[in-house]
């Protein structure tokens, strides 16, 4: 019996809930089926069916509005297109459309070590020089 209860709470808190606040949030005209407030009741008076009946017949298709209408049938719009719309892709790119606002700078293909850069290695045969000839470490 009080593994049942649990179980009812949970599938209450976890699924129903969600679903009762999706109702809400959800405005009128985006509904497929039923009004708000029938939906609500539905669900209330019984509990996860009627989540699930929201789910499968209630719920506004949410699939248009991942890409904008004016581009639902664009084949244009591709990986090379989403970069060179994105900040990120901007400031990483300056050859895509021209859109980078600095000029190019070399950058090593791979982190630099220490050991790798010569002008570290410089400085620090001119510092171990130096303590040899002062007598100190510094």
């Amino acid at each position: 019996m009080l593994l049942a209860l649990v179980l009812f709470g949970l599938v209450t808190v976890g699924f129903v809930v969600p679903c009762l606040i999706d109702v809400a949030v959800t405005p009128s005209f985006e509904l497929r089926s039923l009004t708000k407030p029938a939906w609500v009741l539905l669900i209330v008076f019984f509990s996860a069916f009627g989540a699930i009946a929201w789910l499968a017949a209630g719920r506004p298709d949410w699939r248009w509005r991942m890409i904008p209408r004016y581009l639902e049938d664009a084949s244009f719009f591709g990986p090379q297109e989403a970069l060179r719309r994105h900040p990120a892709g901007r400031a990483m790119d300056t050859g895509i459309g021209g859109l980078a606002t600095h000029p190019p700078r070399s950058v090593p293909t791979r982190p630099m070590g220490p050991d790798d850069d010569p002008e570290f290695l410089r400085e620090l045969a001119r510092r171990i020089k130096r303590g040899r000839e002062t007598g100190s470490d510094a």
